[in-house]
C-alpha cells in the first residue's frame, strides 16, 4: 500500500478517534453509526438500529481478530493500519461487512419500501457532508434504471464503489 494511502487510512483513524486518546475502542468504532442513527431520528432502540449496531459490533471484533496485536482490545495508529491494508480486510466474505450494508440499507430505508428514495439519500448525503446539488447528481449516477429509487443492489454497489475509490 503506498504511502499516500496510509495517509488517508491514518486520517480516517484520526477521524474515528473521537476522544484523542490515540486509540480507537469500541465506543469510537460505534459513534459514526450512532452519530447517523440520531441524525435520521431513528431510536437506537428501534429493531433496525440495533441491527445496524450489532452488525458493527460484529465487523469491529474482526477488526480486532485483524489488528490487535497486543490483545488489549483497541487498536493504535499502526495496528488500524495494518487492519485495513490486510487482505482479510478487502474480502468480501468479511465478518459483519454484509450485514453493515444491509442493515445500513434498512436504517436510510426510513419509509420501509424496500428502496431509498432520492429525498432519503440527500438526507443521509448531509450526515456525510456531501453537499445537496453533488448528492442529487450522485444519487442520479447511481439510480442505475432511472427509476427515481436505489435498490439494495444498486445502494451496494454505491457502498463497493465508496470503499474502492
Amino acid at each position: 500500500m503506498t504511502t499516500t494511502s496510509n495517509n488517508a487510512i491514518i486520517e480516517e483513524f484520526r477521524r474515528m478517534d473521537a476522544d484523542g486518546d490515540g486509540v480507537v475502542d469500541l465506543t469510537d468504532f460505534l459513534r459514526a453509526p450512532r452519530k447517523l442513527l440520531a441524525t435520521l431520528g431513528v431510536p437506537e432502540d428501534a429493531p433496525k438500529a440495533q441491527a445496524l449496531i450489532r452488525a458493527n459490533e460484529t465487523q469491529w471484533g474482526f477488526f480486532l481478530s485483524l489488528g490487535d496485536a497486543d490483545g488489549d482490545g483497541v487498536l493504535t495508529a499502526d495496528e488500524y493500519v495494518t487492519t485495513r491494508t490486510s487482505p482479510e480486510f478487502r474480502s468480501p466474505n468479511r465478518p459483519g461487512k454484509g450485514e453493515v450494508c444491509q442493515t445500513l440499507f434498512a436504517v436510510l430505508d426510513s419509509d420501509d419500501d424496500g428502496t431509498i428514495s432520492e429525498d432519503e439519500f440527500l438526507h443521509a448525503a448531509g450526515f456525510l457532508c456531501m453537499p445537496p446539488t453533488e448528492a442529487s447528481a450522485y444519487f442520479a449516477t447511481l439510480d442505475s434504471d432511472n427509476d427515481g429509487q436505489l435498490s439494495s443492489k444498486e445502494f451496494l454497489k454505491a457502498v463497493k464503489r465508496f470503499y474502492t475509490s
